[in-house]
């Protein structure tokens, strides 16, 4: 039992410290301000400006999109169209859309219907694309709730252009409002996918901020993946992957995400959906996160207990120093990834919140063992293996 706890403990400092030596210049490369190596030249230095469209689902109307669906329509990139989808015109949405057509005349609004196959978000992206005309030769894939610098666009789609990449992701970063518990620990958690982010080799697109060749899209079959899939873009960079058509992460393409009031539940149900995607379009990956349940929570818990058993006599006084020189390693990490945000951050609900990132991994992961149901605004979804749409269901109200 001592053995198994000292290289769990040992296990853990190790993979925590090489994401973060390896990755943490990728993060760092994304700060406001920072002369990023590699960053895109300016649109006037550029060869050729190819058409680009973006593509934008939406639905809702919550108090972060306006600001968000201005920033991408704004974008300096002197030749793309922003398309901008919703299931119909009595979306919430369809009121804030209107009234930014009016002030973007390089974009436009398209009306998908109900999927029926797929998840809505896949439905509207394929309608969008649908809409195209031939001129386009980028498609860039957005979220309606994240905000986009001045030189996203640019440098998103700058390997596209200069034929270093056919696909390329941004990803994107959440800007605390508050020093609530919940609020910081889901910002750490989409910390950590920033730094796995960091892993070329390993890397995925994610659906908020990705690009590609439309050649691509149409040569690889894109279109028939989303057209039964719920999810965009893990089964997009799959698929591709086939082709041996990796994708290539882009620092410096990256979204903020202002996030405040955040709640335990909130952060619970927006984790578990995420795992539940893993489940089922990566299950070998899913069922290979058991392990990683127990080398994140399993150390933690065991130290301690061999601390408290060290006060009261019932543990050997060498590990019960052991066991707290953990904690003490482990804490320090937690405050060294704290510089990895690009704003003041205090640092006692920053390490509250570091440990409770590491519970509700692993109390997601388990909740993922038992519901073959995916919820998000206002619609479930039972998949099958792949992530394959089975059914729709319509809820009565949004998942937070």
């Amino acid at each position: 039992m001592t053995a198994l706890l000292l290289a769990s403990m040992a296990l853990e400092i190790v993979l925590l410290l090489v994401l973060l030596i390896h990755s943490r210049q990728h993060v760092r490369r994304s700060f406001p301000g920072r002369d990023p190596l590699g960053s895109s030249p300016e649109s006037g230095a550029w060869p050729a400006h190819p058409r680009v469209a973006l593509i934008v689902p939406l639905t809702g109307n919550s108090p972060e999109m306006e600001a968000a669906l201005e920033s991408l329509l704004s974008q300096p990139y002197p030749n793309y169209e922003t398309v901008l989808i919703t299931r119909d015109l009595e979306d919430p949405a369809t009121p804030l859309v209107r009234a930014l057509l009016a002030h973007h005349p390089h974009s436009r609004h398209i009306v998908s219907g109900p999927a029926a196959g797929c998840s809505q978000k896949n439905h509207n992206i394929l309608a969008g694309v649908g809409a195209l005309d031939d001129s386009v030769e980028i498609l860039v894939f957005c979220d309606s709730t994240h905000q986009a610098r001045p030189n996203f666009l640019r440098e998103l789609i700058h390997p596209l252009v200069t034929g270093a990449a056919s696909l390329t992701s941004g990803f994107h970063r959440i800007i605390p409002g508050d020093a609530r518990v919940p609020t910081l620990g889901m910002l750490q958690t989409v910390l950590t996918l920033h730094l796995l982010h960091g892993f070329a080799a390993i890397a995925l697109p994610w659906g908020g901020a990705t690009a590609m060749l439309r050649s691509v899209f149409h040569n690889g079959g894109i279109a028939g993946v989303l057209g039964t899939n719920v999810l965009d873009d893990f089964p997009l960079g799959l698929r591709l992957l086939r082709f041996g058509i990796r994708t290539a992460p882009v620092a410096t393409a990256i979204l903020d995400t202002p996030l405040a009031g955040q709640t335990m539940t909130g952060w619970s149900t927006w984790l578990t959906r995420q795992m539940l995607y893993a489940k089922y379009i990566m299950p070998g990956a899913w069922l290979a996160a058991s392990l990683a349940v127990w080398v994140l929570a399993g150390p933690i818990l065991l130290a301690v207990l061999a601390g408290l058993g060290g006060v009261v006599g019932l543990v050997d006084p060498p590990l019960a120093l052991i066991s707290l020189g953990f904690l003490l390693t482990l804490t320090a990490i937690g405050a060294w990834c704290r510089t990895l945000v690009p704003h003041p951050v205090p640092l006692g609900p920053w390490l509250l919140a570091f440990y409770a990132n590491i519970f509700m991994a692993c109390r997601c992961y388990i909740k993922t063992w038992h519901t073959d149901t995916i919820a998000w605004r206002g619609i479930s979804y039972r998949v099958t293996w792949g992530g394959r749409v089975r059914e729709i269901i319509l809820n009565r109200g949004p998942e937070p």
